[in-house]
């Protein structure tokens, strides 16, 4: 850090990261679904000793890769199994992706643009949601971005091995969107060597070999369950878990970079002048330093809103060279002015997220449930927290014939159908009402 940014630069950037990505990111519970499934993964793993084969509620998870797990695990040896070990791997991700932003910025720019551009980036508040969030996109996008910035550098050994963990995070989009992301690099900027025997042997190795283990585990069922099912199925809407309009995306980057809305309608105002120069000289564009963020931004837009399920953080990916785009246009001084709103909008998230979190049907039912030794039951339903927190397997049943004696977490909608049962906690889990009844019969 210190070859293309001082030691007073150097000092401010880690006290900013810090509390942009990583302070207080224990402030509040485990959240549903995938933060309470991926916790709960780590738990087993660290109790059964199996880290190779993910389980979550006494199932197998087959959804995600492990390498978010095995991050988990490593954290939770040292600090104990908790909120704060389990998403520091998501902050320090974040932090990395701030380090590679800034020394690729570098090698197109300048280092008081590289310094703009990690500035904007700890600015955006979808940032500091992520980066305090036990889910893969953040690890996902530090080896992504790692991996283009060692091809830049003309390192293709460590650039394929970046591949292989961002494989080994989320599967075959860590591969794919940043390697046609390097390819617009080569093709618009520099001159780079792709092929390395070396390294794609590496890439082999560390991406495919648990992908190989789980297929001799699980045999086509595992292919067909991740490869097809949880990416090709997703993208093609073929199965629907998360649909959203096409426009979705563009919102919640409009959303996360509202403080940088007046320099939009200044970029937008050159636009005419671009038009005019592409009428010149076509190749003129392409030469220019920011072409290939431009491109890296619109393809990953373009790419996720062609997709027919749609959740927040798969745009993550987007904003490193947003960043870029937008230090393109704008003063330190608009810069200093956002940072001092910034850090005070997440000061007033975080004592909201701890009077919040008192409220939360989570909070209130692991504590209430947290010495008890009988039958617990999901009905129709579930919270991943809760499996987490209780260090149990809770059984989720859609027949009331099947619950016996013991507690029942449903949601509110369905609480005529438990007349003998009597309700303890009736409380939201964010946007949705739960209840937890107690039953002494069928």
């Amino acid at each position: 850090m210190n070859n293309f940014i001082n030691k007073k630069h150097f000092l401010l950037l880690l006290a900013l990261s810090l509390y942009f990505l990583i302070l207080f990111n224990w402030s509040i519970d485990l959240t549903s679904s995938d933060e309470g499934k991926n916790g709960y993964v780590v738990l087993n793993m660290l109790k059964s000793k199996n880290f190779l084969v993910p389980y979550y509620n006494c199932e197998p998870r087959l959804e995600k890769p492990p390498l978010l797990y095995w991050f988990g695990v490593i954290n939770s040896f040292i600090f104990g199994i908790n909120e704060f070990s389990l998403r520091l791997a998501s902050g320090l991700s974040a932090l990395g992706i701030l380090i590679f932003l800034g020394l690729i910025v570098k090698e197109f720019f300048d280092k008081n643009m590289a310094l703009k551009s990690m500035l904007i980036f700890l600015t955006l508040p979808h940032i500091w949601i992520e980066a305090r969030s036990f889910t893969p996109e953040m690890l996902l996008n530090f080896f992504s971005i790692g991996s283009i910035y060692f091809f830049i550098r003309k390192n293709p050994v460590l650039g394929w091995i970046f591949l292989g963990f961002a494989g080994l995070t989320k599967g075959p989009v860590g591969i794919v969107l940043p390697f046609i992301v390097v390819l617009f690099f080569k093709l618009t900027q520099r001159n780079f060597p792709l092929f390395s025997f070396l390294g794609i042997f590496l890439f082999l190795l560390v991406g495919g070999a648990w992908y190989v283990y789980m297929f001799y585990k699980f045999g086509y069922f595992y292919f067909y369950k991740f490869f097809f099912h949880e990416n090709i199925f997703r993208y093609t809407g073929k199965k629907l878990f998360h649909p959203q309009p096409f426009f979705y995306y563009f919102l919640i980057i409009l959303i996360t970079s509202f403080f940088y809305i007046p320099i939009y309608f200044k970029i937008f105002s050159k636009l005419k002048y671009l038009y005019t120069q592409i009428n010149k000289n076509y190749k003129a564009p392409l030469s220019a330093p920011i072409t290939p963020f431009v491109f890296w931004f619109l393809f990953i837009l373009i790419f996720y809103s062609l997709s027919k399920n749609k959740l927040h953080h798969y745009i993550l990916f987007s904003y490193p060279p947003l960043c870029v785009i937008l230090a393109n246009f704008v003063s330190e001084k608009y810069i200093r002015w956002v940072m001092l709103f910034s850090g005070i909008l997440l000061s007033v998230i975080i004592i909201f997220s701890y009077t919040y979190e008192k409220n939360r049907f989570t909070f209130q039912a692991k504590n209430f449930l947290k010495n008890y030794k009988g039958e617990i039951y999901f009905y129709k339903n579930e919270i991943t927290t809760l499996p987490f927190y209780l260090e149990r397997c809770i059984p989720k049943v859609d027949n009331l014939k099947t619950l016996n004696q013991g507690f029942v977490i449903t949601k509110k909608k369905y609480e005529n159908l438990f007349s003998y049962c009597t309700k303890v906690i009736d409380a939201y889990e964010f946007n949705e009402p739960f209840i937890l009844l107690e039953c002494k019969k069928n």
